[in-house]
This record gives C-alpha cells, sequence and structure tokens, in this order.
C-alpha cells in the first residue's frame, strides 16, 4: 500500500468492534445471558490481537465470525427480552466492523493505493449513509407494534438481505465507474 496510512479507519474499526460486542454483552446480560460474554470477549480480543499482528487475512475470518454471531446474539437477545435498541446496536456495529475489516484488508492487499484517504473517506461516508438508513428503518420497524409469524419475519429478512445486496452491487458499479 501507499504511504498514507488508512488514519479514519484505523480509529473507527475498534470503536465499532467494541461497540457492537458491549451492546450485545449487555443486552444479553441484563436478561441473565451472561454466559455467552466470555465468548464476545474472546472474539473481540482474538480479532483485535490480528490486526495488531497485521493477520489481516484472520482478522477478516474473525469479522466474519463476530457478524455472525452478532446477528445470532440478537436474535437470542430479541427472543429472551432483551432490549432491542442494544440488539439494534450490536447489529449494525457488527456490521460496520465486518465492511471496514474486509476494506482494510483489500486495501492493504494492493500494493501502491492512489489517493488512499480520499478512497477510505469517500468509502467510510457511503458506509455511514448505509448505517444511518438502515438503523432508521430498522428504529422505525422496532417502533411499529405488530405480530408476524416466524416464516413472514424469514420472508422480510430474505427481502431486506437482497435489496441490501442489490444497493451494494449498485454501489460498487458506481464506484467503478467513476
Amino acid at each position: 500500500m501507499n504511504a498514507s496510512p488508512l488514519h479514519l479507519t484505523t480509529r473507527l474499526l475498534p470503536a465499532c468492534m467494541i461497540a457492537a460486542l458491549s451492546a450485545l454483552s449487555l443486552g444479553l446480560a441484563l436478561r441473565g445471558a451472561a454466559i455467552f460474554v466470555p465468548l464476545f470477549v474472546i472474539l473481540g480480543v482474538a480479532w483485535g490481537y490480528s490486526r495488531h499482528r497485521r493477520q489481516h487475512g484472520l482478522a477478516g475470518i474473525l469479522a466474519d465470525l463476530v457478524l455472525v454471531v452478532a446477528m445470532a446474539g440478537a436474535a437470542i437477545g430479541l427472543l429472551i427480552g432483551a432490549l432491542p435498541a442494544l440488539m439494534l446496536l450490536a447489529v449494525v456495529m457488527a456490521l460496520g466492523t465486518w465492511d471496514l475489516t474486509h476494506f482494510e484488508r483489500r486495501l492493504r492487499a494492493i500494493a501502491r493505493v492512489e489517493r488512499a484517504g480520499d478512497l477510505e473517506r469517500r468509502h467510510v461516508r457511503w458506509l455511514l449513509v448505509a448505517v444511518v438508513c438502515g438503523s432508521a428503518i430498522a428504529s422505525f420497524a422496532l417502533a411499529i407494534r405488530t405480530t408476524l409469524g416466524f416464516g413472514a419475519m424469514v420472508a422480510l429478512g430474505l427481502l431486506a438481505a437482497l435489496a441490501l445486496s442489490l444497493t451494494i452491487s449498485t454501489l460498487r458499479r458506481e464506484s467503478s465507474g467513476a
């Protein structure tokens, strides 16, 4: 990579990871499921250590695992009555950690990146837009009280994942064409 380090990503990554795992830990612990907290601590420390040792491939794998664990933990949390806002925060921050970890890994794999700072700021700006819009929509959904069956929830989740995938592919096409 070129001489310009990723200042913004370097600061945001630990903050996102700490926020994700703290929200998940607090939400589950408040509902008596503190047994999961050591798992979250181990995952966070392993991820941080792999980044510190510049093992970005391992950090990417651990970020994948943290995202899956955060989503599963949030689902469990919601089933046992944890605060929905904490579960939402955990998933959103885990998604941000996942995205930034893979962004960092991709940029560090390239020998020379022109204007890395500009690329980083643009990526973080798009991530912020996605996080804010997604959080707003999810918060709105949390505010609406309606009963849906499990099948309907799964279908809506798949629809949301499809919409996110289409949005990301559109943004990638726009970025590569620009």
